[in-house]
C-alpha cells in the first residue's frame, strides 16, 4: 500500500467513528489523539480490525500485540497526514514546524478568544464537533522575548467633574512614583508587565475576580484541557501581582468551588505557603435554585496571600451601633459604660481552685467543673477597683465588669462574610443597573463587599489594583474610600460599563432649574452616604497601543459575522503588508499565494492569517517606538516619556 493510499485508506476508516468526525464529516484530528493517549478500546479495535493500519501501528512482542500510540500520534501529526486545502495551503507558504504544522506543536499557547494567556507548555488546541475556529497560539518558551516587554501607551484621557481631557501628565510624589488613578485598556497580562517599572513594590492590595474557568466563559475547553489552561493564565499573571505587592502588601482572590483547591496550591507555590492568611467565604445569594443538581450553590471563596505576612497587620472592621449597646452603667461608675462576664472559666487545673469571702459578705467558688478566672490576689483587687458587680442588691453571684473604654476600637473581621454585611450580586445588580440603567453583568459585586476588603487591608492614600476590573466596582470604592487605584480590563466595554461608571462616580458640574450657584451631581449609591461621598476626584485612562491586536480583533469580528468574502481579502491584503508576521513565514510566497487563499473556507482563512502574526508584537514595543512601522505620533512618544519617565 502506497503512502497516499494508506493515508486516504486510514482517513476513511477513522470516519467511521463518530466521534472522530464534525458536523460536516471533516476529520478532528485532535479527538483521535486524545483517544489514542486513553487507549480507547474503541480506537484500537479499530485499528487492529484493519491489516494495513495493524501493521504500521502495532509491535508483536513474543505473543503480545502492543499499540504503538506514539507513532500512531506522531502519524495523525505529520503535515502529510489529512492533506486538505487547508494544509496544502500551509506548506505551501511554509507554515510549520519539524513536519508539524504549527497548532501541532505542544509548546506553549498563547492566545485566547478575547482573554489571552501564556502557558508553559502541554497544552494543545481542542476541536470541537463545530467548526467554531479558537484563536490560540502556539509558542514555544525560548520565543518569548518581546512579549512581555514595556508597551507603547496611547489614546490616554484625563476625567474630571469637568469632563475629559486628552492633555494627559501624569502626577508624581516626592519618590518619583506617579500618584493618578489609571484605567487602562488591553490584555491584562502585559499591562501588568507594563506597570512594572514604575508599581513594582508598590500595591498594597490587589483584588481580583477572574473568570471562574466553569465552562460558561472564555476557558470553554473540555476537561482534558480547561484545567491546566485556567491554572496557567492565573499563574502567569500572579506572577508578575506578586512582584507589584508592597512588602506588607495583600492579594484577595475570588473564586468557586470548581478550582479553589487548585488555586490554593498554586498561589502556594508562588506567594509560599507561609504567607497564606485564610480562605474567606462570602455568602453571596439567598436565593434558592430549584434546579439544583445537588447543592444550592450561594458562596464564593476569596484566597487571601501576604507578599510577607508577618509584614501585615488587617485593619479593624468598625463597631457597630448594636455591639456598643450591650454596655451600659446601672451603678454610675466613673470608669464609664461597662459589660460583665462570669468570673469562672471552662478550661484550668485543680490546683488553681479556691474559695473566697469578699468584704460584703458574699462567698464565691467556681462551679463545679470550671475554674476561676482570675487568681485569688487578682480577684481581691478586682474588688477594691468596683470591677465587680454583685447585681442590683448587691448580693447576687459577683461578675467581673469589662469597660466600653477598654475594648480595641474595632473588630477582627471574621472568615465568613454575611450578605447581611457584605451584600449579594443581587444586590451588586441593582447598585450597577441604577448607575447604567442596564444589566451587564450577571455577578457584579456589591459596594460594601469591596468596601469590606479595602477597609481591612489598606489606609486613605494606598494604592489598590485589579486586572480583572469588570464592571469597575473596585475602582469605584476605591475612589470614594480615598484611595488610589488601578483597574485593568482587556473587554471593548470598559469605556461604555466602567469608564461611565467612574465619571459618574466624579460627578458632573451642572446648573439645576430654578438653581443660581452650579452644583455637582454624582454617584450617590454603593457606600456613598456611609463614607459621606460628595463627589470630585479625577482619573486617567489609557490603552496599550496595539499592533497585531488590532488585526486579531478585526479576524474575531469577520469570525462574529461581521465582515464579506471581501472583507477577509482586504485583510489579507493588509495583514500581508503592515502586519508584523512569524518569522518562518516566506512573504514572497504568501504575496504570490493570494488565489490559493481565496479558494480556503472562510474558518479556514480566518485560522491561517491568525496563525502568521507574530504573538511578540501583540502590542507596540516600547522600545521600538521610534520605528517608522509603528507609526508612533509625538504627542503619544510624548505621553510614554512622562509616563515611563525616561
Amino acid at each position: 500500500v502506497t503512502i497516499m493510499k494508506f493515508n486516504q485508506q486510514l482517513e476513511q476508516l477513522l470516519k467511521t467513528l463518530s466521534q472522530f468526525t464534525d458536523a460536516e464529516g471533516e476529520l478532528l484530528k485532535q479527538n483521535v489523539k486524545h483517544s489514542a493517549e486513553k487507549f480507547d478500546p474503541e480506537l484500537i479495535k479499530l485499528l487492529l480490525n484493519d491489516p494495513d493500519s495493524k501493521a504500521h501501528f502495532f509491535d508483536e512482542i513474543d505473543t503480545a500485540t502492543i499499540f504503538n500510540y506514539r507513532k500512531f500520534i506522531d502519524y495523525i501529526d505529520d503535515k502529510n497526514f489529512l492533506l486538505d486545502s487547508y494544509t496544502k495551503f500551509s506548506n505551501k507558504v511554509g507554515l510549520t514546524i519539524s513536519n508539524k504544522h504549527m497548532k501541532q506543536i505542544n509548546e506553549v499557547v498563547v492566545s485566547f478568544p478575547f482573554k489571552d494567556c501564556v502557558l508553559e507548555g502541554g497544552q494543545s488546541k481542542d476541536d470541537e464537533k463545530c467548526k467554531e475556529i479558537f484563536f490560540n497560539e502556539v509558542l514555544a518558551k525560548d520565543e518569548i522575548n518581546r512579549l512581555l516587554d514595556k508597551k507603547v501607551i496611547t489614546n490616554a484621557r484625563k476625567y474630571t467633574q469637568d469632563g475629559a481631557s486628552d492633555e494627559v501628565d501624569f502626577k508624581r510624589d516626592e519618590n518619583g512614583l506617579i500618584k493618578d488613578n489609571l484605567i487602562i485598556k488591553g490584555n491584562n497580562l502585559l499591562a501588568l508587565h507594563t506597570l512594572k517599572s514604575n508599581f513594582a513594590g508598590k500595591v498594597k492590595l490587589i483584588y481580583i475576580d477572574p473568570p471562574y474557568n466553569t465552562g460558561n466563559d472564555s476557558f470553554n475547553y473540555n476537561d482534558n484541557f480547561n484545567h491546566s489552561t485556567w491554572l496557567t493564565f492565573m499563574k502567569n499573571r500572579l506572577e508578575v501581582a506578586r512582584d507589584l505587592l508592597s512588602e506588607d502588601g495583600v492579594i484577595f482572590v475570588q473564586c468557586d468551588d470548581n478550582e479553589q483547591a487548585y488555586l490554593k496550591v498554586l498561589m502556594d507555590e508562588i506567594f509560599e505557603r507561609d504567607n497564606f492568611v485564610n480562605n474567606i467565604i462570602w455568602h453571596k445569594k439567598n436565593v434558592v435554585q430549584n434546579d439544583a443538581k445537588y447543592f444550592n450553590e450561594n458562596h464564593d471563596h476569596i484566597l487571601v496571600f501576604c507578599k510577607i505576612k508577618t509584614h501585615w497587620k488587617p485593619n479593624l472592621l468598625k463597631r457597630t451601633k448594636e455591639m456598643d449597646a450591650r454596655y451600659s452603667n446601672p451603678d454610675n461608675d466613673p470608669k464609664g459604660k461597662w459589660t460583665s462576664v462570669a468570673l469562672q472559666a471552662k478550661s484550668g487545673t485543680k490546683d488553681n481552685v479556691y474559695k473566697i469571702e469578699f468584704p460584703n459578705g458574699v462567698e464565691w467558688s467556681p462551679v463545679e467543673g470550671t475554674y476561676p478566672r482570675l487568681n485569688k490576689q487578682s480577684l481581691q483587687l478586682a474588688y477594691d477597683e468596683n470591677r465587680l458587680w454583685f447585681g442590683k442588691t448587691g448580693t447576687n453571684i459577683p461578675r467581673l465588669k469589662k469597660y466600653l473604654n477598654e475594648v480595641k476600637k474595632g473588630l477582627i473581621s471574621n472568615t465568613i462574610f454575611a450578605n447581611e454585611s457584605s451584600g449579594s450580586t443581587q444586590q451588586g445588580k441593582e447598585e450597577l443597573k441604577k448607575i447604567l440603567k442596564q444589566n451587564i453583568f450577571s455577578t457584579p459585586k456589591p459596594e460594601n463587599f469591596l468596601q469590606r476588603i479595602i477597609h481591612i487591608a489598606t489606609k486613605k492614600g494606598d494604592l489598590v489594583l485589579d486586572y480583572h476590573l469588570g464592571s469597575g466596582t473596585t475602582c469605584a470604592v476605591a475612589h470614594k474610600m480615598g484611595r488610589q487605584y488601578i483597574g485593568i480590563e482587556q473587554m471593548d466595554y470598559i469605556e461604555d460599563i466602567a469608564v461611565k461608571r467612574m465619571q459618574k462616580v466624579i460627578g458632573t458640574t451642572v446648573k439645576k432649574d430654578g438653581e443660581l450657584l452650579e452644583s455637582l451631581d454624582f454617584d450617590s449609591g454603593g457606600i456613598s452616604k456611609s463614607v459621606d461621598w460628595q463627589g470630585g476626584g479625577e482619573f486617567i485612562y489609557f490603552e496599550l497601543d496595539k499592533y497585531n491586536q488590532k488585526y486579531i480583533d478585526k479576524l474575531n469580528a469577520i469570525k462574529q459575522g461581521h465582515g464579506t468574502a471581501k472583507t477577509i481579502e482586504q485583510l489579507y491584503d493588509e495583514i500581508t503588508k503592515h502586519a508584523f508576521l512569524n518569522y518562518d513565514v516566506e512573504s514572497e510566497k504568501l504575496l504570490a499565494s493570494k488565489k490559493d487563499f481565496e479558494k480556503l473556507s472562510l474558518a479556514n482563512q480566518l485560522e491561517f492569517l491568525f496563525s502568521i502574526l507574530n504573538k511578540n508584537q501583540l502590542y507596540k514595543n516600547l522600545a521600538e517606538i521610534d520605528d517608522k512601522d509603528l507609526t508612533v505620533d509625538e504627542k503619544t512618544k510624548h505621553l510614554n516619556n512622562d509616563f515611563y519617565h525616561e
